[in-house]
């Protein structure tokens, strides 16, 4: 375990996007081990200094040789064709470097064709690389980073694809292993009811994209996740029931040992090769070894070899959440063993084993999904049995029945499919109950560290069975931190969030005094043919904004504020309030609402959410700062003349939050208020030609301009005369195409700009 954390210190130090943290950790470490373990501390600045180097090899290697202008490709398909609706995916190689090939599909007859796309077939076309996206909000999943970390630096998109440019070719080993695992899942996708087909996927083949995408993010709300991921306990399954089979064929003990030897590496392949599928292979690989060579090999051991395999091979591996839970619940595990060896109650061993993994993997669940269900450890003491015990080998069961005898496998694949739907029905109920969910948002590292720092105690304490409760009182520390950190932070911020050609616009006081958002985006989704349609369809509410919200550790809004009713400002409006809670709902005063302002005005009093109009005149002001409402006067014309105008004074600065303000609007404005500076403008319209005129920035005369618009958009917003028009007041423009989502934050004054990417 010593060397485990050696090398993950060593990789860290140079791949972490806070290495400056690994480096201060790794000087820590080694001044732990000097006091600890003298003796083992040349060897563990060794492995330190390998893996440190091995990673400095990965990323000087990790280049592209492909430049943008290159638009022949003859490439060989190395993964499973994914096919969701009109979009084609997958990942090719292209003489020795990897692409990731997308490829919109044109007609349900193309779609039906490329189905015969499979691993090992290569194809030659003509098309045009693109860069991956980078992560343009706070907290957004990198999917630059994501394929960079793969080794890929390219997306490939067709021209047109055609089979009589594809043909196949011998398959490697490898590949005749994926192809069967392919196969594999394409029988119980045939054969399996809809219900049951994605969960025996998911726990045969690693395989979860069939999985109702709801249901997904429910298990994962309560800590339930792991569940269908392969893990040891298949492996265990596995091994002893082709032991067994072996045994009872004739063959001796010996050579039943070498057979699971050769096997358990094709298992790693058929089974997905997920980090914790290779995890627990490879300490089966090795315990299996130590019995066949007569030397003692304990889990610990076996886990800490399995970790200095799997990051030698690619350095890379480290940053993969499913590398990262699997190691730190298992290790926790294994080193909690006496703790749990010691309890004679079945149940009480199971309520430690549940405690141990959820108190091991809670850092890092909240960083990375930001919230953790307080019902996670007694589900987990339910789930995990019924899992291990009547779920897993019924899906094996009824699997390798149905191959063999058909008609008898259907009566267990039914008595399975009725077993998981009564589970994912209590699963689906639970997770409606939003009392135990802790949303704390996700904490910087130094606190991941903290708390591991403290669970490390806490085991300790339970381990000695020590009287005093400490190690309770430190972890309700910990947690009690995380939860007030906003609450006494003086740092203030505003983010007008890139949600493409919309808006949507986050304020927050100092010491989180109130918490605002001005808009919500949202997604235009138009009538499509039915085969068109994706399994899981992009929502800017569900996939941007919630998101975010949770990654600060939002739980309440004060105000969502919706300037007027056009859908790329209040689409995703129900969404933000099915999700948090929202204590007023802010419209502007108008004679008459559109079905779409009037829906989410219903809903929101259907929540006992009040609704408060606003017009000129209004005024709130929470500690120094100020909100005038200047407009709407509720007898405009037009629903973007009608949005809600704000004039804040906050953070040193005066801002100026326009809605769709057009130039009608601004000649209002200005009439009405002859004095009106502005510091930053956001400006109206997404920067149409209609806004932002010269009149009216004359008289606010801004220094900063912030413009929420969707890249490559239809409107070819903003209008080159509006840019041109800031540039002549020498205004420093920000946009969201350009520039990703924009962080302003102050204390006093206004201190830092931030654009998604940097």
């Amino acid at each position: 375990m010593y060397f485990a954390f050696a090398a993950i210190c060593g990789i860290a130090s140079l791949l972490a996007e806070t290495a400056w943290l690994a480096g201060i950790g790794s000087c820590l470490y080694g001044l732990f081990i000097i006091l600890r373990k003298r003796n083992i501390f040349p060897f563990c600045t060794l492995v330190f200094i390998v893996f440190f180097a091995l990673s400095f090899v990965a990323e000087q290697r990790n280049v592209t040789s492909f430049s943008s202008n290159q638009t022949s490709f003859y490439v060989r398909i190395i993964s499973p064709v994914q096919i969701d609706g009109d979009q084609l995916k997958t990942t090719v190689r292209s003489g020795r470097e990897k692409l990731q090939l997308i490829y919109r599909l044109s007609s349900e007859h193309e779609q039906a064709q490329w189905q015969r796309l499979s691993i090992g077939m290569n194809c030659s076309f003509t098309g045009q690389l693109e860069k991956p996206k980078r992560a343009t909000n706070p907290y957004a999943f990198d999917y630059q980073q994501y394929l960079y970390r793969q080794r890929i630096h390219w997306l490939v998109k067709p021209n047109h694809l055609d089979m009589a440019h594809c043909h196949r070719s011998p398959l490697s080993l490898i590949e005749q292993l994926q192809v069967a695992r392919q196969k594999g899942i394409d029988y119980i996708r045939a054969h399996f009811p809809n219900e049951a087909s994605g969960f025996v996927q998911a726990l045969i083949y690693g395989e979860r994209r069939d999985i109702d995408p709801s249901l997904m993010s429910d298990y994962q709300t309560l800590g339930l996740i792991h569940l269908l991921a392969i893990s040891g306990l298949h492996i265990t399954l596995l091994t002893g029931g082709c032991f067994y089979i072996l045994i009872r064929l004739g063959v001796t003990r010996e050579r039943a040992g070498t057979i699971l030897i050769v096997l358990l590496p094709f298992y790693v392949v058929v089974a997905g090769g997920a980090p914790s599928v290779v995890r627990a292979s490879l300490m089966g690989l090795f315990v299996l070894i130590a019995m066949k060579r007569n030397f003692s090999l304990s889990a610990l051991d076996a886990v800490s070899l399995a970790c200095l395999v799997m990051l030698a091979k690619d350095p890379y591996t480290l940053f993969h959440i499913g590398f990262q839970l699997s190691f730190i619940v298992s290790a926790s595990l294994i080193l909690s063993s006496s703790i749990i060896s010691k309890e004679n109650s079945t149940f009480k061993q199971l309520f430690l084993t549940s405690l141990i993994s959820q108190l091991s993997a809670w850092p890092l669940l909240l960083y990375h999904f930001y919230e953790i269900s307080l019902l996670s450890i007694p589900l987990n003491v339910l789930f995990v049995p019924l899992y291990s015990l009547l779920i897993l080998p019924l899906s094996l069961f009824s699997f390798f029945i149905h191959l063999l005898l058909p008609k008898a496998g259907l009566w267990i694949i039914f008595l399975l499919t009725k077993i998981l739907n009564i589970t994912n029905d209590v699963v689906e109920m639970i997770s409606t109950i939003e009392w135990f969910t802790l949303s704390l948002g996700r904490p910087p590292v130094w606190l991941v560290v903290f708390y591991y720092v403290v669970i490390f105690f806490f085991f300790v304490c339970l381990e000695k069975k020590v009287r005093h409760r400490l190690h309770w009182y430190a972890f309700g520390f910990v947690t009690f931190l995380h939860f007030a950190f906003p609450f006494l932070n003086p740092v203030g911020e505003v983010v007008m969030l890139d949600v493409g050609q919309g808006d949507c616009i986050y304020i927050e006081l100092p010491y989180r005094k109130a918490v605002y958002l001005i808009d919500t985006g949202g997604t235009f989704l138009f009538s499509e043919e039915k085969w068109k349609k994706r399994q899981n369809e992009f929502d800017i509410g569900e996939d941007v904004v919630v998101p975010f919200l949770k990654a600060k550790g939002v739980r309440t809004l004060d105000k969502l504020i919706l300037t007027h009713g056009d859908y790329d400002h209040v689409g995703a409006a129900e969404t933000v309030l099915h999700s948090l809670n929202v204590r007023e709902l802010v419209v502007g005063k108008r004679n008459e609402r559109n079905e779409l302002e009037q829906q989410i005005v219903k809903q929101a009093k259907k929540q006992n959410i009040l609704v408060r109009e606003v017009g000129r005149g209004d005024r709130w002001k929470v500690n120094d700062a100020i909100f005038y409402v200047l407009s709407p006067n509720g007898e405009e014309k037009g629903t973007n003349d009608g949005s809600i105008v704000l004039y804040v004074q906050m953070g040193g600065a005066r801002w100026l939050f326009t809605g769709d303000l057009e130039e009608g609007g601004e000649q209002r404005i200005t009439s009405t208020f002859s004095a009106l500076p502005v510091d930053i403008l956001k400006v109206g319209h997404h920067g149409s030609r209609t806004s932002t005129s010269q009149p009216f920035l004359t008289h606010i005369h801004p220094t900063v301009a912030l413009i929420s618009v969707g890249r490559n958009n239809r409107y070819h917003h903003p209008h080159g005369d509006v840019i041109e028009r800031l540039q002549q007041k020498r205004v420093t423009i920000f946009r969201t195409d350009e520039h990703g989502a924009i962080q302003i934050r102050y204390r006093k004054k206004i201190s830092t700009f931030t654009t998604f990417p940097p």
